[in-house]
């Protein structure tokens, strides 16, 4: 199994940026990254309490992640509602994507 250590950093976040591209609804206001050696987490922070679909839209994403990385086994994806400033969330190991807020 390759350690996460080696996998290409660059290359996996432009993966990742990829997967989301199309898959960010109007009520998602960041979403975060993280990665170990089977598993890939993501965390996304909306306005709303999350939905069924919010999940489904972002594990479709998750799916191409995963295609691209086959040594990723699992999947965890957290939605929450958060009216925290985006500056003061996590971003674990990057940010896929971050509203403009004043």
């Amino acid at each position: 199994m390759i350690d996460f250590f080696e996998m290409n950093a660059n290359n996996l976040k432009l993966v990742v940026f990829t997967s989301f591209l199309g898959a960010i609804a109007n009520n998602v206001r960041a979403v975060a990254f993280d990665f170990n050696n089977e598993t890939i987490f993501i965390y996304g922070y909306l306005d709303v309490e999350p939905k069924d679909e919010d999940y489904e839209i972002i594990d479709i994403a998750v799916t191409e992640i995963m295609a691209a990385y086959p040594q990723f086994l699992k999947q965890k994806i957290s939605l929450e509602k958060s009216e925290t400033p985006i500056g003061k969330l996590l971003s674990y190991k990057g940010w896929v994507f971050c509203r403009y807020e004043e």
